[in-house]
């Protein structure tokens, strides 16, 4: 029943397309929000570049915070959703667009039938990967011979993919199929931000002002990545942190935007700062000497700050979520930072104090990032407009 739902639903886009074909394509950027926080600058910069183009937001229902700060400036906003009267909607407003801008997977593009003039454009939600995701991903394989067909077509709406890297864009040729002329090296309009020394120091200020106890401190950021089903559940465990650290360290933790859950219980208030979801994660990083993820991109970002000191990567489900979500074939060999699955040797590894400089790691994958992708990134769409 739930797959005749979804063939039906890419129908219906179908149908709608098709009755919006004759409309003609305007000078319209359309952008798909599915995270907030992300864009690092780039719509503001867009929208003030660009104050006589229409510019339209779509968004998620966990953007819609994000989206509403752009309303003042004229834009136009619509939630996303899958009834009927959003696809009325917006579907004319999407064939209508010159430019479709996205940070992640749209299901219904698979039933759009954009017109020639149209660029759908990947900008992602993130500088490189380590989880493998699209073709690549195992449990795709175990999906319905109609589900593939949904992924491809989604795939192939896609014209363009923007990415900091060759690696990246490699990544995206094996995810989505993408063609090799698809890939333009702009650089992350994301990592910007990152190459702002004036910004920088004014985000390490005005976090040590909000936590002035933390100012001597070595800081280590736990910021693991999102897991169907897993709300609060880490094994991250906090008393034998403290009891092998000390007063020297404090740990700051900052879950997915994704998950929306309360805090890990915390008995060491000066040591482990758990609620942490008010800050972008700039302003976490930018103040970070350690980084502990998992599978998540942070890393390709906080390789790009002069703080940024060592990455540990706590893999403590390692072989597990390589069957079932997979990782990139070569994350070992070029991993910026040891692979620990034990809280025992995450510790050993913090006290080592190992410091790294990623040059070799930032040649691989912010090869084309150098604090103006958003300039490149908003000449490339003016010129396509």
């Amino acid at each position: 029943m739930e797959q005749i739902k979804k063939i039906i639903y890419v129908w219906l886009i179908r149908f709608f397309s098709l009755l919006s074909k004759p409309l003609p394509v305007k000078k319209r950027i359309v952008y798909l929000m599915s995270f907030p926080k992300n864009d690092n600058g780039f719509l503001e910069a867009l929208i003030t570049e660009n104050p006589t183009i229409e510019i339209v937001i779509l968004f998620e229902k966990n953007c819609e915070e994000e989206a509403i700060k752009f309303k003042e400036a004229g834009v136009s906003l619509m939630p996303i959703s899958s009834s009927i009267d959003f696809l009325r909607k917006a579907v004319p407003i999407l064939m209508q667009a010159k430019i479709i801008l996205c940070d992640n997977y749209f299901p219904f593009l698979a039933g759009l039938y954009p017109n020639k003039e149209t660029t759908i454009i990947q900008i992602w939600h993130a500088n490189g990967a380590i989880k493998r995701f699209g073709l690549e991903d195992p449990t795709a394989l175990k999906r319905s011979f109609f589900d593939h067909l949904r992924f491809k077509q989604v795939y192939k709406r896609f014209n363009e993919y923007i990415v900091g890297s060759e690696m990246m864009g490699r990544v995206f040729q094996k995810s989505y199929g993408a063609s090799k002329s698809s890939i333009k090296p702009l650089g992350n309009p994301r990592t910007d931000i990152y190459f702002n020394k004036v910004l920088m120091d004014e985000k390490r200020e005005f976090f040590f002002d909000q936590y002035p106890e933390l100012k001597d401190k070595k800081i280590i950021l736990y910021a693991p990545t999102y897991r169907n089903g897993l709300e609060d559940d880490y094994p991250f465990d906090v008393r034998r942190l403290y009891q092998a650290l000390g007063n020297e360290y404090a740990v700051l933790m900052k879950k997915h935007p994704h998950v929306l859950s309360r805090p890990i219980a915390n008995e060491y208030k000066e040591f482990f700062y758990g609620d942490l979801s008010q800050h972008k994660i700039e302003d976490l990083l930018v103040v970070t000497d350690i980084l502990i993820t998992d599978y998540s991109s942070i890393p390709f970002d906080f390789t790009l700050l002069d703080n940024a000191k060592n990455i540990l990567f706590y893999c403590y489900d390692l072989e597990e979520y390589d069957q079932i979500t997979g990782l990139q074939k070569d994350f070992k060999e070029w991993a910026p930072g040891e692979i620990v699955q034990t809280m025992d040797e995450l510790i050993v590894q913090i006290k080592k104090e190992t410091y790294n400089d990623f040059v070799e790691f930032n040649d691989k994958w912010n090869t084309y990032n150098d604090g103006y992708a958003i300039k490149h990134l908003i000449e490339h769409i003016q010129q396509l407009l």
